[in-house]
């Protein structure tokens, strides 16, 4: 489990062998970032820690092994520092995640008139690999998260959220949905999908929840139409 408090203005990372010395606090490491960091919504991925380096948009590769910068690079036409942030605000602007198919981006641009575009990373380089432009706004999103190449979007960030759009980067196709979302202690500040556990992790205002997802897969027979 790794830590990082607040969402702007810090370079420490600390580390917790489990989640239960997560709750009791028992740190076991701490690392120094070289740059300080932007928003929330930073990624663990292969051992390394993918982050958006504070006032830039620009992607900062760092792996705890070495403790050293592996990759730097800008996201092109990226809006930051509160220019397209989620709906809480925060600098959230740009959104890394990881799910069964690799990296991800998500984050908007004047080219797309502020709506949310995805990006899929390639995580050695940082190089866009890809790229899906959707309709919708970024800063009427509250949180966003990917599974199985498919990005779930939540219409707010406070109570009443519900999943409300997909875009599947499969078929480049969307649709709108009504999935109601607890929010227990009414702010989200963080939403990602772990694909090794199958969960959701959000930071919920001071509190750190995890949300056990089912993923159900429809069959569609020649009666369907």
């Amino acid at each position: 489990v790794w830590y990082m408090d607040t969402y702007t203005n810090s370079k420490v990372v600390r580390e917790y062998k489990s989640i239960a010395d997560f709750i009791s606090g028992l740190e076991s490491r701490t690392y120094y970032l070289p740059f300080k960091w932007a928003g929330t919504n930073h990624v663990v991925y292969n051992g390394s820690l993918y982050y958006n380096k504070e006032q830039s948009n620009i992607i900062v590769k760092y792996s705890f092994e070495t403790g050293r910068v592996l990759a730097q690079r800008a996201l092109e036409y990226a809006g930051f520092h509160n220019v397209y942030p989620y709906t809480w605000g925060g600098f959230s602007d740009i959104d890394l995640m990881a799910d069964e198919l690799g990296l991800w981006a998500v984050y908007a641009t004047n080219q797309n008139a502020g709506n949310i575009v995805i990006s899929q990373l390639e995580p050695q380089t940082l190089e866009v690999l890809q790229t899906w432009n959707t309709e919708y706004s970024k800063r009427n999103a509250g949180e966003s998260f990917m599974i199985c190449g498919t990005l779930y979007i939540t219409n707010s960030h406070l109570t009443g959220a519900k999943v409300y759009y997909s875009y599947n980067t499969k078929t480049s196709t969307y649709e709108y949905m009504d999935i109601p979302f607890h929010n227990q202690y009414f702010h989200i500040s963080m939403l990602d999908y772990n694909a090794r556990e199958r969960a959701l992790y959000a930071w919920n205002n001071g509190h750190q929840v995890i949300f056990n997802v089912t993923l159900f897969h429809v069959i569609k027979t020649e009666d369907d139409s």
